[in-house]
């Protein structure tokens, strides 16, 4: 990845807690790298580690298309819904 400034990518705006800060800033500066770099590498690490192990992005499905609900569940909440 380029270590220079690059007026091609599109600009985006993120909210960061105050300990992601410090650990973006943090790891900028042992990298050697903007803190967009650094974003950059990590979600490229982890979107190719989610290829890798986990089949949702790989099949494109949804997660939510992975839990299923049993039909006599169906309507109920835990209020109503008898405990043993």
């Amino acid at each position: 990845m380029p270590k220079t400034n690059s007026a091609s990518k599109p600009v985006r705006s993120f909210r960061l807690s105050p300990e992601g800060v410090n650990q973006l800033r943090s790891m900028a500066s042992v990298m050697g790298r903007s803190e967009s770099d650094v974003i950059e590498v990590a979600l490229d690490r982890m979107y190719r580690e989610e290829i890798r192990y986990n089949r949702v992005l790989r099949e494109r499905t949804q997660p939510e298309d992975q839990y299923q609900i049993h039909q006599g569940d169906k309507g109920e909440n835990e209020s109503n819904r008898s405990v043993s």
